[in-house]
């Protein structure tokens, strides 16, 4: 039985069933005259990781709830939304796999939509629901409603309650801009350079032309022909081979070689144009120049945690804080947060430094900075150090000079 059984109650199937499979699986018109739609989107190599980019880099941001009280901001582990959040949002999820396939419809199709059925005025489970599932219905200034049509053919249509929809870039505020569809031409295009690259390979890296002879082929002379070019000489098994032709016959070719026509220049600049489209540095999915270095690589991995993966953080943060809270909850000081510090990771020797100096400027106790690396708490060490350098004024101690004597002192003394 579909995990939604438990939840839903009986309802009618949907119509149109023909229909439904045109809207997830439909191709797409583009100039490339290739069939462009979210299953042949995904076959595009630079597409593909340019998704996993985004998704990984969201499944890795820990995404825990907190309670800030006063100064105290501590994680909220009473509250039952913390564990689904944090740990495990439904019977059949982690919540590194929630967030990451939520990343995948987000990256894809601009929207991810979350089942998230109620037991008891509370969340019971949150469920992922395929973007291709759902239609959304808004009037302006209403809230929107959902219609679901399960791969069963039952259909349900849930209110604004029910359905915690994440929206990517918006034009219309109610539903987030599909990649597939706005780069449609880029993808169509980059297909048909790949798919013109492995038929060149798979007619052994010869390119089109006709044989030339003279006379008139007779009966089935034309047939015998067309069976000796293909068994001695297309297929790459055969590249290289010399052709030996008789009568007069001459190769004559009419299309470009892979120079004329720029192919590998062409390649290039359709992974930079997807990446474009994703807003990716093509450098996260392994592209990139001979003018690298160390130095720019890493302000480019810089870059993409903060303007590639930071607006997906604050989106979440928010979409989550104002669906799956209250505003009660929210006014007692709970809200969500993606811990984007997962992502900074340094070498053994960064990290040294930056613990020792956190320490020594009395930001960090020691026991945090051990904490930080994994190493259980010692006796004395939860006060943080107070260097002399940072007191408004002389500290009091041994060190500190005897105040010079008055000449009403001196008087007095006399």
């Amino acid at each position: 039985m579909p995990w939604w059984n438990r939840f839903l109650p009986p309802r009618k199937s949907a119509d149109g069933t023909l229909e439904l499979f045109r809207e997830v699986f439909g191709s797409l018109a583009n100039w490339a005259g290739r069939e462009v739609n979210l299953q042949t989107a995904l076959q595009v190599s630079t597409a593909l990781a340019c998704g996993r980019v985004i998704a990984e880099g969201i499944a890795m941001l820990p995404w825990k709830l907190h309670l800030q009280r006063g100064r105290t901001i501590g994680p909220a582990y009473d509250h039952p939304l913390y564990d689904k959040l944090a740990l495990s949002p439904n019977a059949l999820q982690t919540a590194f796999e929630f967030q990451e396939t939520l990343g995948l419809h987000l990256a894809f199709c601009g929207n991810a939509y979350v089942w998230t059925p109620i037991v008891s005025r509370r969340i019971d489970e949150m469920w992922l629901l395929e973007p291709g599932w759902v239609r959304v219905r808004y009037r302006w200034g209403e809230a929107p409603e959902y219609e679901v049509r399960f791969p069963d053919g039952r259909f349900a249509t849930l209110g604004a309650g029910e359905i915690w929809h994440i929206r990517g870039p918006s034009w219309t505020s109610y539903i987030g801009l599909e990649f597939v569809k706005l780069a449609r031409q880029a993808l169509g295009l980059s297909m048909a350079i790949e798919e013109g690259q492995a038929r060149l390979q798979s007619n052994g890296v010869r390119m089109p032309g006709y044989l030339s002879l003279d006379g008139v082929l007779q009966g089935d002379q034309y047939q015998k022909l067309r069976d000796w070019l293909a068994k001695e000489h297309e297929g790459s098994q055969n590249a290289g081979r010399p052709m030996i032709l008789d009568r007069a016959a001459k190769w004559i070719s009419t299309a470009m070689t892979n120079t004329d026509a720029q192919t590998l220049e062409q390649r290039r600049l359709q992974i930079e144009e997807v990446c474009r489209f994703m807003r990716v540095l093509p450098i996260m999915i392994g592209h990139a120049d001979k003018t690298a270095t160390y130095a720019s690589a890493e302000q480019m991995f810089i870059a993409h945690a903060m303007y590639t993966l930071g607006p997906w953080a604050r989106r979440l943060e928010q979409s989550a804080d104002k669906r799956l809270l209250t505003p009660e909850e929210r006014a007692a000081g709970y809200y969500t947060k993606l811990n984007e510090k997962a992502l900074q990771r340094m070498t053994s020797r960064e990290q040294m430094e930056y613990l020792a100096r956190g320490v020594l400027t009395g930001i960090l106790t020691r026991n945090e900075s051990r904490e930080k690396l994994e190493l259980n708490p010692l006796d004395g060490l939860d006060e943080p150090l107070a260097p002399a350098n940072t007191f408004s004024g002389n500290p009091p101690g041994p060190d500190t000079d005897p105040p010079r004597p008055t000449a009403a002192s001196q008087e007095t003394e006399e």
